[in-house]
């Protein structure tokens, strides 16, 4: 069990069921309009908000927000501006950041942030640059990266021996795609462009066999969306360009019990190029992105409605930080 998954276990009590989305609450906005960063809930339960466009231009700043106060903070800034990258929460607690645009080019560059020093180290760098990629912890506490523009590559990264290793490339290239880790220790990857073109294809990556395997299809097209998977294993998909160029407000629930997707309550604005990440309380925080109107710097979290049927803590011990 990771550390964001330990302490979500210990904090929230049994919870049961399948959850809707239901109720939207506008938070404290970011300090600035904010795209295409990474964001990710450590074990603490705040949420650290890293790099992207802000205000419009490429940027190194680091964000804090904790719930508890609905308040932001600034950490210390990455080393170098970085947009299109990934990033997860590791089972020490620390928070692994990789590639995108790093100081204004496609880079393979890796940094590590630890909250309790405020600072980040320099890591073993990717095989080769990546961006528009997707990543997530998985339960043996590798990172598990996946394609990038335009690529089927897979990699793994594990902190222990702070190494690289290839896994088994995707059926089909593919980026601006989501990805979370499910309960039993696979990973969803849904969207984006799949061999160049937009796509509802749907994956599943096995870590215990090295395998994908196709899932049912999304309603839809769907990419720069964000992705999460819930307290009671399911995946909750929010937002996007959904089935075309089509700036969408739309939010669809996967079971993985069923292989089936659930239209959900949708948000009240279309949004694309955000972030997003689960709390300890359940709820789902949703920072910036790209509203038809432009940048944003909206901060507002999702609240799941009464549960139904039956699932417990265990489902928590499976749940890895979004990203």
């Amino acid at each position: 069990m990771d550390a964001v998954a330990y302490a979500l276990a210990m904090a929230v009590p049994a919870l049961t069921g399948t959850f809707e989305a239901s109720v939207e609450t506008a938070k404290t906005a970011l300090p600035a309009t904010r795209r295409e960063h990474g964001q990710g809930t450590l074990s603490d339960g705040t949420v650290l908000v890293t790099g992207g466009k802000v205000a419009g231009s490429a940027s190194a700043d680091v964000q804090s927000y904790d719930p508890s106060t609905n308040a932001w903070t600034s950490k210390t800034a990455m080393p170098a501006t970085r947009y299109l990258n990934g990033q997860s929460v590791l089972s020490d607690g620390t928070v692994l950041v990789t590639a995108g645009y790093v100081a204004g080019s496609a880079s393979a560059d890796v940094q590590s942030y630890d909250p309790s020093t405020n600072a980040w180290v320099t890591k073993t760098a990717m095989p080769a640059t990546r961006f528009n990629h997707s990543q997530s912890t998985l339960s043996d506490g590798t990172v598990l990266v996946t394609g990038g523009q335009t690529t089927a590559d897979v990699q793994s990264y594990d902190p222990s021996t702070n190494a690289w290793t290839s896994k088994t490339a995707m059926p089909a290239t593919r980026y601006k795609h989501s990805q979370s880790t499910l309960s039993d220790g696979t990973v969803l990857v849904t969207g984006g462009y799949v061999a160049g073109s937009q796509s509802a294809d749907v994956q599943s990556y096995d870590p215990s066999t090295n395998a994908w395997t196709s899932k049912t299809a999304m309603p839809a097209t769907r990419y720069l969306n964000g992705q999460s998977t819930l307290s009671d294993g399911t995946v909750l998909v929010t937002a996007g360009l959904v089935g075309g160029s089509l700036i969408s407000a739309t939010m669809e629930s996967y079971d993985p019990a069923t292989d089936a997707w659930t239209t959900k309550t949708a948000l009240s604005a279309g949004l694309y190029w955000h972030d997003q990440s689960v709390l300890s309380d359940g709820t789902v925080l949703v920072t910036g992105g790209q509203l038809s109107a432009g940048a944003t710097a909206d901060v507002k979290t999702y609240e799941l409605g009464d549960p139904i049927g039956t699932t417990g803590r265990a489902a928590l011990a499976g749940y890895l930080a979004a990203n």
